[in-house]
């Protein structure tokens, strides 16, 4: 176990610095200039070469690189070219907003999908099967942006049952969640319906079936636990990508995250708060591998983690 986690925690380094270094790239291939977005179209020439000068941009690429990564290790993300705050005080102001919409929408979606796969699996070929098969198909292929303005206008606006947008409580809450819950949960039945039927052709469940197991043991016991992992994969990259800030769903919503934050970011050309949320993003992802591996081997004896 110690030997795997520190090959896991050698790899992770790796892809964070990878990351690092590609998001870093990327972001000054952009065409703009970061100090003419800061003053503004109509300053002098000499005072957007003042700013790149006091901001540092006016050194080598792989020089901005280091000193970003030399500052990255004692635990400084740098200021916001636009706020004037530290990148961290940004982050930790919207996080634990995004961690609420996160959640919410990963549980909308597990509840729904998860049941609604095992009926699909139950009843393969039955009406209920077609039935559940076309929702989760039309959910799947509904736009995030579309179904959200739709919830905005018919829920909130027209029958006043919850708030338009914004923060504030549970109530603000649930239409976001929802939205996220909606399109997640049809791929949620996808997967566990296909996961499942594919248990259901498994010798050891003939056997169980022909011993005279009861269905309900043979569904739950022996099929749902080797069923289930494909779905607890997608469900540890799914959170970490919720985590990592709903980009689209926080824009519709005004809903003040970090996906929202990155999205204001990246218009204004404010670097370190780029490098932070993708940064962000992608710990949330490595972190959610790792965990993932280890519940394998808790779902399924079978599974090692050497």
């Amino acid at each position: 176990m110690l030997a795997y986690i520190v090959r896991r925690l050698g790899g992770a380094i790796v892809v964070l610095i990878g990351i690092s270094m590609v998001t870093f790239l990327i972001t000054f291939a952009v065409p703009g200039d970061p100090a003419r977005m800061i003053v503004g179209p109509h300053a002098s020439m000499q005072v957007v070469e003042q700013v790149r000068h006091n901001l540092g941009l006016d050194k080598p690429l792989y020089i901005q690189y280091l000193n970003y990564m030399g500052r990255l290790l004692h635990g400084n993300l740098g200021y916001s070219y636009n706020d004037n705050l530290p990148v961290w005080t940004l982050i930790r102001q919207r996080m634990g907003n995004t961690a609420q919409l996160a959640f919410g929408g990963w549980i909308v979606e597990l509840a729904i999908g998860i049941p609604f796969g095992l009926i699909s699996a139950l009843r393969h070929q039955k009406l209920s099967d077609y039935v559940v098969s076309f929702l989760a198909t039309f959910g799947f292929s509904l736009p995030a942006f579309w179904l959200g303005m739709e919830l905005i206008y018919n829920v909130a606006y027209k029958l006043h049952w919850f708030p338009i947008g914004g923060t504030g409580g549970i109530r603000h809450l649930v239409l976001p969640a929802v939205t996220l819950g909606i399109v997640g949960a049809a791929f949620y039945q996808r997967l566990i319906k296909a996961s499942m039927l594919e248990v259901f052709d498994q010798d050891y469940i003939r056997t169980a079936r022909a011993n005279g197991v009861p269905p309900f043991r043979v569904t739950f016991h022996h099929a749902f636990r080797n069923g289930i992992i494909p779905a607890v994969t997608y469900a540890g990259m799914d959170i970490s990508l919720l985590l990592g800030g709903v980009v689209l769903i926080e824009q519709v919503f005004n809903y003040p995250g970090v996906g929202e934050l990155a999205y204001m970011s990246i218009n204004n050309l404010d670097v370190p708060v780029i490098m932070a949320t993708v940064l962000l993003a992608a710990v949330f992802v490595v972190v959610a591998n790792f965990v993932v591996d280890i519940l394998y081997a808790f779902i399924d004896p079978r599974i090692t983690l050497s």
